[in-house]
C-alpha cells in the first residue's frame, strides 16, 4: 500500500522528518522552485509548515490535502478560513518553543542595553580604549512592560522579576486582572499608561487586525526617552518607519528586533542602519531543545489527524466531522 505523502517546505529537526517517516513518505521542498512546490502540494496528505504562506490558492491546488501542522503556534501566514471552508484540519504547537523565545528575548534586551554587537566591534578593530567613555543600561530594578502576556510573555516575566527583581506590568485586553496576576504582572488597562511607565517594552501579541502596528509613531512617543522596545513576536506589530525615525531621534535609547515587516529585510531597508538597534533574523526560539520538540509535535498532528484521531492544538473544530479523508 502506498503510503500518504507529507511535504515539509521549510527546514525542521531531522527527528520530526524520522517521526513522519513511521507513517509517510517525505518530501522536503525547502530550496525548491514555485512550480515545483504547487506540483508537490498537488499531491499531499499532509503539510507541516513553520514559514511558508499558505494562501486559498495554494490549498486550492491541493485536493488531497487533510492536514496542516503548524510548527509553532502563529499562524497568520495560514489562511485558516479557506482550510475550514475546504475541510482540511489545521492544529498548532501553543507555547511549544515558549521557553526558547522568552531566554532569547532577555538575551536581546541585555543585547541592547549593553549594546553588545557595538562594543564587540570596538574590541575586535583596536578601539579598546573607548572603555573608558561607555555607559550602560541595566535590568536589575527596573520595569518591564508586557504587551501582551501568554506562554512567553509569562516566562519573560517570571525571567525578570525573579532574576533581575523587576517590577512587571502588563497589557493584555484579553485577560482580566487576576488571570495577569497569576502569570506574574500587574495589569495595566491602558497601552499608553504601560508605554509611559515602562523601562523595557517587550512585545508578545498574534499579528491580527486589531494588532498591526500597535507600535506606532504615537505608541513611540509615548515611551521613556531612556525605554527600549525589544520585538520577538511578530514584525508587524510594529511601524518600522516610525521606530528607525525613533531611533535616529532619540524618541527612545534602543530597539532588539528578532522579527521584521518584512523578513528578509531588504538589503537597503532602513532600520539597518538606525543607531542602537540590535538585529536577529527570526531566531529568538531556535534551540536545539525547541526545535525537535515543535517538530515532533507538528509531526504528531499530522500522524494523528491520518489515523483519524483529533489532535492537540486543533484551531477548527468545526471541520473535524466533516474533515477530508
Amino acid at each position: 500500500m502506498t503510503l500518504p505523502l507529507a511535504i515539509v517546505p521549510d527546514p525542521i529537526h531531522q527527528d520530526g522528518i524520522a517521526k513522519l517517516q513511521e507513517q509517510f513518505r517525505v518530501e522536503i521542498l525547502a530550496g525548491w522552485e514555485d512550480t515545483a512546490r504547487r506540483e508537490a502540494f498537488a499531491a499531499a496528505d499532509a503539510i507541516v509548515v513553520r514559514n511558508l504562506a499558505l494562501s486559498r490558492e495554494l490549498m486550492e491546488a491541493a485536493p488531497n490535502l487533510k492536514v496542516i501542522a503548524k510548527h509553532g503556534s502563529g499562524v497568520d501566514n495560514i489562511d485558516l478560513a479557506a482550510a475550514t471552508e475546504y475541510g482540511i484540519v489545521v492544529a498548532n504547537v501553543p507555547g511549544g518553543n515558549a521557553d526558547a523565545v522568552a531566554e532569547g528575548t532577555v538575551a536581546m534586551m541585555l543585547a541592547t542595553l549593553r549594546r553588545t554587537p557595538a562594543v564587540h566591534d570596538l574590541v575586535a578593530h583596536g578601539r579598546y580604549e573607548v572603555r573608558w567613555k561607555l555607559q550602560y543600561g541595566q535590568l536589575t530594578g527596573k520595569t518591564l512592560g508586557l504587551v501582551g502576556i501568554g506562554n512567553v510573555g509569562a516566562r519573560v516575566a517570571a525571567i525578570c522579576a525573579n532574576g533581575f527583581k523587576m517590577r512587571v506590568v502588563a497589557y493584555d485586553p484579553q485577560l482580566t486582572a487576576a488571570a495577569v496576576a497569576t502569570r506574574g504582572a500587574e495589569k495595566i488597562d491602558d497601552l499608553r499608561s504601560l508605554l509611559g511607565v515602562a523601562d523595557v517594552i517587550s512585545l508578545h501579541l498574534p499579528l491580527t487586525d486589531e494588532s498591526f502596528h500597535m507600535i506606532d509613531r504615537d505608541a513611540l512617543r509615548a515611551m521613556k526617552r531612556t525605554a527600549i522596545l525589544v520585538n520577538a513576536a511578530r514584525g508587524l506589530l510594529v511601524d518600522e518607519s516610525a521606530l528607525t525615525e525613533a531611533l535616529h531621534e532619540g524618541w527612545i535609547a534602543g530597539a532588539g528586533l528578532d522579527v521584521f515587516e518584512s523578513e528578509p529585510p531588504g538589503p537597503d531597508a532602513p532600520i539597518l542602519r538606525a543607531p542602537n538597534v540590535v538585529l536577529s533574523p527570526h531566531t529568538a526560539g531556535s534551540t536545539d531543545e525547541a526545535s525537535r520538540h515543535l517538530a515532533i509535535a507538528s509531526a504528531e498532528i499530522a500522524l494523528d489527524v491520518i489515523a483519524g484521531r483529533q489532535p492537540s492544538g486543533l484551531l477548527n473544530p468545526e471541520v473535524w466531522e466533516r474533515r477530508r479523508r
